[in-house]
Formats: C-alpha cells, sequence, structure tokens
C-alpha cells in the first residue's frame, strides 16, 4: 500500500502521514513553530517532523492529499486570477508578512471565480495549479500525485471512520469551509458517505456567529472561543436571545441556519454591526449566556432533525463548532443520539488526517468500510527519548533524579496530594487541541482557590475550571448520563453533570453550573497516566486529578523536553516528571 501525506494549510495547519493504511504521526504546525494556531501556509515544520516520526524522507511519499488551503504563491498559474486580485493579495501578504517573506495563494479565492465567474466555467482549481513546479520546489519525487479534497469531506470522513460506527449520521460545522459551507449533513453506511443536506448561504454561518460574539466581547475569534462559553455559565440568556435569533437560527426547513442578513450585500458586516449594536448595555456575562442558548438551539434543533429523519441512532460531529463542549452534552442528551463521537482534531489541524483517509479509500475502495475502527489513541506526535531528555537536563544544568517510571508515578502522586502542581511529560505527544495526560500539568482536584493562584501563575485569563482526568471505571459514580458520550469522553470533548455529592469534593474541577469535562483514562490506553491516577486515588479516595494543558497563556501545549524542562526553570510547576526523571521544583504558590 501507499505512502501517504496529508495536509492542512489554513487555521491551525498541520500534517500527518498514513503507510499502509495505517496513521504514523501526526502533528500541529503550532506544536513546532512555537506559534499559537500556526496556519496559511504549508505546514513544512509539521511536514518533517511527522516524516521524522515515520523514518521517511519527502521522496518517499506516493500521494499527497491537500486540502484547498494556501500555497506559495509560485505554485498557482497566474492566469487564474484577475489583476486586481493579483494585486491585493500580493499586496496583503507583504504588509503582513513584509517584503522578504515569500507572498501566500488562498485558494478558496479562485474557487469562488470558478464558481462565479461564466469564462471559467468548467475549469477547476487543479487546471491552475502549478504541480510539477510544487513537487520540485518542495522535494517531492516528479511521480508523486497530489489530491486536493474538499473541506467538509475531510471533516465528515476523520469522523465517520474514527467513530468506530458501522453506520451513523454524520454532521459537520464549522465558520467557513470551501465556497462558504459552513455545515454538512450526511449518512455513513456500508463504508460511503452520502451528503443529504448543506448549508453555504453567506450570513447564517454558526460559526462565524460564534466567532463575531467572541470578537465583540474582546476576546480573539479562533482562539477564545472557551472564555465566551466559561463566561456564559454566569449570565442570563433571557435578555438578549430574541436579538440573537435575528442573527442566527434555523431554517424554516429544519435542514440548515438563517438569519435576517442571509442573501443581502455585505452579510458579515452588516451582521455584526446588528450584534454590536444589540449588545450595548449588556453585560458580557449575559451576552455569552445568550449567544451560547441561541447557538445551541439552532444547532440542537437541526441535529434532532436530522436524526429522525434518518432514522440513525449513532452519531458523529467533527468541525470546530464542535470544540464547544456544552453543546456536545446537549447533542448527547437527545432521546434520538443513542451515541456521539466527536472527533478529537475537530478544528482544521484535523482536516490533514480526514484528507489522507480519502486518498487512501480512492487507492483502495473499501478501506474506511473494512479497515474503519474506533479511535483509541490519538497519542500520535513525537516520542522523545531517554538520552534526549537527559541531554537536555544536563544541557540546563538542573538537579534530577533518573529513577525509573514506577518511582516517578509515586514523587509524582505524593506532590499532587500535598497540594503542589506536577508538569507530566510523558510519551508520545497529542494531536488536537486537548492534553490527554502525555503533556499535562496535573494537581489535585479539591482547593477551590487553585483556580485563581494557578491561572494567575499561567498567566491566563480563564472563566472555566479546570479539567478533570478520571479513572474510566469510575465515570459512572461521579457524573451523570455518561453513557452517550462515553467514547468521546475518552478525548475530553464533551462536559457532564457532575453528581451533587462530588461537586462538594471535587470544587477545583466543577464549573458554576455544575459541568465538568473529564478525560475518561482506561488503563489499557494510558497505562502510565492511569497508574499516576491510580496511587492518587489509593492517597486520596479520590478517583481523578486536575488536568489543565501543559503550556502557558497565548503558547501552544509544550511538544519536546527543552520546553517542559522551562516550565520549571520558570516557576510554572513545581515538579516535572519527565519520562524516567524526576525534576523537583521550588514549590512556590
Amino acid at each position: 500500500m501507499a505512502i501517504i501525506l496529508g495536509i492542512a494549510s489554513s487555521h491551525d495547519a498541520s500534517a500527518c502521514i498514513y503507510r499502509d493504511g495505517k496513521l504514523l504521526a501526526a502533528i500541529s504546525e503550532e506544536r513546532i513553530s512555537r506559534i499559537k494556531c500556526d496556519g496559511g501556509r504549508l505546514p513544512n515544520l509539521a511536514i518533517d517532523a511527522c516524516l521524522e516520526m515515520a523514518g521517511l524522507k519527502r521522496r518517499d511519499i506516493d500521494h499527497i492529499a491537500s486540502n484547498y488551503g494556501h500555497f506559495a504563491d509560485r505554485y498557482v498559474s497566474r492566469g487564474s486570477r484577475t489583476k486586481d486580485l493579483e494585486r491585493s493579495v500580493s499586496r496583503l501578504w507583504k504588509t503582513a508578512l513584509g517584503k522578504d517573506q515569500e507572498t501566500q495563494f488562498f485558494a478558496g479565492s479562485l474557487l469562488k471565480q470558478l464558481r462565479d465567474k461564466p469564462e471559467l466555467k468548467g475549469r477547476c482549481f487543479e487546471d491552475f495549479f502549478r504541480t510539477e513546479s510544487f513537487l520540485a520546489g518542495e522535494g517531492y519525487r516528479a511521480d508523486t500525485q497530489v489530491h486536493f479534497i474538499e473541506h467538509h469531506a475531510t471533516h465528515a470522513v476523520a469522523a465517520a471512520f474514527y467513530s468506530g460506527f458501522s453506520e451513523a449520521a454524520v454532521i459537520t460545522m464549522d465558520g467557513e469551509g470551501d465556497l462558504d459551507m459552513h455545515h454538512g449533513s450526511y449518512v455513513f453506511k456500508d463504508g460511503k458517505i452520502d451528503c443529504r443536506h448543506v448549508s453555504e448561504t453567506v450570513g447564517c454561518s454558526p460559526g462565524y456567529f460564534y466567532m463575531a460574539i467572541t470578537e465583540l466581547l474582546g476576546f480573539r475569534p479562533l482562539r477564545h472561543e472557551g472564555k465566551v462559553l466559561g463566561l456564559a455559565a454566569y449570565g442570563n440568556p433571557t435578555k438578549l436571545a430574541s436579538a440573537f435569533r435575528k442573527a442566527m437560527r434555523l431554517s424554516a426547513d429544519g435542514h440548515g441556519f438563517d438569519s435576517d442578513f442571509a442573501r443581502v450585500e455585505g452579510a458579515y458586516d452588516k451582521r455584526e454591526a446588528f450584534l454590536r449594536e444589540a449588545i450595548k448595555g449588556h453585560t458580557r456575562e449575559d451576552v455569552a449566556a445568550a449567544a451560547q442558548a441561541v447557538f445551541e438551539e439552532a444547532i440542537v434543533a437541526l441535529v434532532s432533525s436530522f436524526m429522525q429523519e434518518t432514522g440513525m441512532k449513532q452519531l458523529a460531529v467533527n468541525g470546530g463548532v464542535f470544540a464547544n463542549v456544552k453543546l456536545n452534552q446537549r447533542i448527547a442528551a437527545l432521546a434520538e443520539v443513542e451515541h456521539l463521537f466527536v472527533f478529537p482534531g475537530m478544528s482544521d489541524t484535523g482536516n490533514s488526517v480526514g484528507a489522507a483517509l480519502i486518498v487512501e479509500d480512492q487507492l483502495h475502495p473499501g478501506f474506511i468500510k473494512t479497515a474503519g475502527h474506533k479511535l483509541d489513541t490519538v497519542y500520535w506526535g513525537p516520542d522523545p527519548t531517554h538520552a534526549q531528555i537527559k541531554a537536555e537536563l544536563d544541557s540546563r544544568g538542573l538537579k534530577y533524579e533518573e529513577c525509573g517510571i514506577d518511582a516517578v508515578t509515586e514523587k509524582a502522586a505524593q506532590a499532587i496530594h500535598k497540594g503542589e502542581v506536577v508538569g507530566w511529560f510523558q510519551g508520545a505527544m497529542e494531536f488536537g487541541p486537548r492534553a490527554l495526560g502525555n503533556r499535562s500539568m496535573v494537581a489535585a482536584p479539591t482547593d477551590r482557590s487553585i483556580n485563581d493562584w494557578f491561572n494567575e501563575r499561567l498567566e491566563r485569563s480563564e472563566f472555566m475550571p479546570f479539567a478533570p482526568s478520571a479513572l474510566a471505571e469510575y465515570a459512572d459514580e461521579v457524573f451523570e448520563n455518561v453513557e452517550p458520550g462515553r467514547h468521546a469522553a475518552e478525548f475530553m470533548t464533551i462536559t457532564y453533570d457532575v453528581k451533587k455529592d462530588w461537586q462538594l469534593k471535587i470544587p477545583a474541577v466543577v464549573h458554576v453550573d455544575g459541568t465538568a469535562r473529564p478525560q475518561l483514562v482506561r488503563r489499557d490506553r494510558n497505562p502510565k497516566y492511569w497508574n499516576l491516577i491510580e496511587r492518587y486515588r489509593q492517597l486520596s479516595g479520590i478517583p481523578l486529578i486536575l488536568n489543565t494543558s501543559f503550556n502557558v497563556h497565548e503558547e501552544p501545549i509544550v511538544c519536546g523536553p527543552k520546553e517542559a524542562v522551562q516550565a520549571v526553570v520558570d516557576n510554572r510547576v513545581d515538579h516535572l516528571a519527565i519520562g524516567d526523571f524526576w525534576v523537583p521544583g521550588e514549590g512556590m504558590h
């Protein structure tokens, strides 16, 4: 079977490698570049990292599966552009990046020309892509085949394939994919995905609606939507819900979305201007609460309608909208949904995986049907060796104990029980936005004040509590209605109501609305992390620990030993448990 390189080059760019139908490596560009949500160009750092992990070179690649993303300007024929477009693209990139930086061409602008300009009817992006120049310029073989895959198709296939469902409804949703499409409803059956409904109308996107609210509240869109979600629990949604329904609501046919600004010129700007005016005089808590309520209302209604239409009981979802974990809880609670799966790389970063899967199925028809499986890991990133970790520790002149993983686990559990924070760095890095116990900072869940002092220590301004990593065996003891989202919760993609007696025991990981966003840790999936939590349970009687991503505010999650060691030096954590090494810190907080 072939070696396939998957590429996503838009927001939150990434790469992955499939060989003989198996995913060998996947990583986001940001983890290497150390620039949060890095994208808007070919993810060359991620590509090279994946190749290194897989033991391959660029010339080993047989197929490249890519979204219609961003490419160096020289790889797209100038015949594809009007002079005005060419000048505007060049001016934009030179202003943003400086004269010495190579300008990038966004394929989406060409796709819209191919759709809208009569003189380009019948042409496709591939007609204008300089494949030979691209392969030679990027160091691939001349016979490497390049495949371009539609944005929402990659979301849909990744969700369906990794759900483990033999058949399911599949729904994708984000700000915008290709040609204004921001939602797709599909049926997955017999290894095929049939698209039933799409939403493409400008001015209706739920993703862009939530992004607009994020920006109007003073946060950064495409980055701080989680802060809006956290704020929502503190507000009253009734004051602004009616106004917000004018900006985003379910369409009359129940298959998509609508707004008062749909199909009008300047829809985006007019909707944002309306929202800006509507929120004047209201607290940001009430704004967030109304936005979350209207957002949930429309999307949950669409999901319910589609599940009834198809008669399906299993649902797989993907796309940036489903990073909203409270929405996912509402969906899982629907009577029509028996089981919900959320693909863990739900932002555009997961599109490299979906694109490669589609090409794999094109090359070997039936692959998705016969090889589809229930996702059991996203530990697809770099896994530093013992020697690499030791070399980094030695280079920084730190005192450490080389004592083996069992002793490291004992020391970490004891430290957590004493109220200290441990940087837990073990094995291969996680793919996607969540820290899942290999690049985590961990602590006891019993100190309510930790949300204040630890966030200050990390220079974060968060409104959500920290999340718990819980032993999967105890999930039903601690959380309500676990079963519909049990698989999704292995990847921290859904919230649950915390049972009343447990809310008092673990206040550091329970939000003001009584919910938590747990990671259910299985011994067979991550034995090192499971052993840590189990040892803490033996000490405390509590089968979970506090888990937050190993990073400071506005930085990506740590990738290699260098960043992890720096956290000890900067006193972000009290101790570092890295591989077989225990690095004691100052313990200041």
